[in-house]
């Protein structure tokens, strides 16, 4: 008996130093993330709508491809790249959707400071300038949050932010007669925020539209709203009629 007892805590011991070991592993991947979003973020900004050429654009996605994942595609002379680059949590761990699925060990890990998370770029080229280009963060909310929104499955706060030569069709329903220059609308229902700018919008505005706080990618308590990712894009989906 007392050798089963010497093994049982030994076990123990291993076992808590394993799971030990892989949430700093998870935690630092969190971390690293976050230093490559903010890396990849200043490379974005460097790039001007109307003027830069798609062989700097090029350059971004070709620097950071080994990261994440990305997709380009060209019609003549008109095309589209994006690149996502992502930290997942292991699948048993990242829940199921369903209002009244169990999901025991996803909202543990709600509690452990761990999540899934991503950020991505997107760029629109014709004749070789760049005529939109478009930042994202994407962080996972903890699964009690999933249907709080009129009971949507939202299992993400996803924000975007683009600047482009000129609006489509479906933006330009959502461009106020006050604020000609900019526009914001969710993705579907209550998911996620899209803002959209033109190069003529004031400097100010423009720097309050791509003011992208990072620190929900690392926080041990996790983020609730899209607010905390970027205030002045939330603050302007609230003030929609």
């Amino acid at each position: 008996m007392k050798k089963i007892l010497i093994w049982a805590r030994r076990f123990l011991f291993a076992l808590l130093l394993l799971l030990g070991a892989a949430w700093v592993f998870a935690e630092a991947s969190q971390w690293l993330l976050r230093y490559r979003a903010q890396k990849l973020f200043t490379d974005i900004r460097t790039i001007e709508v109307n003027r830069s050429s798609s062989t700097e654009a090029e350059a971004i996605l070709s620097k950071w491809s080994r990261y994440g994942t990305t997709i380009s595609n060209c019609d003549g002379d008109l095309c589209r790249s994006s690149l996502i680059i992502r930290h997942l949590v292991p699948a048993v761990l990242r829940g199921v959707p369903g209002e009244e699925a169990w999901n025991l060990l996803p909202r543990l890990v709600d509690h452990l400071g761990l999540r899934n998370e991503g950020v991505g770029i997107g760029f629109t080229t014709e004749h070789g300038i760049v005529t939109r280009k478009e930042f994202g963060e994407m962080v996972a909310l903890p699964v009690e949050d999933w249907y709080i929104r009129d009971h949507a499955y939202v299992p993400d706060l996803d924000v975007w932010t683009g600047e482009a030569a000129k609006f489509h069709d479906y933006e330009l329903r959502r461009v106020s007669t006050s604020h000609p220059f900019r526009m914001v609308r969710n993705q579907k229902g209550p998911y996620g925020v899209l803002v959209t700018f033109k190069p003529e919008e004031d400097p100010s505005e423009k720097a309050a539209l791509m003011n992208f706080q990072f620190s929900c990618m690392t926080q041990f308590f996790p983020c609730r709203s899209e607010r905390e990712i970027l205030p002045e894009g939330w603050q302007m989906l609230q003030e929609q009629p």
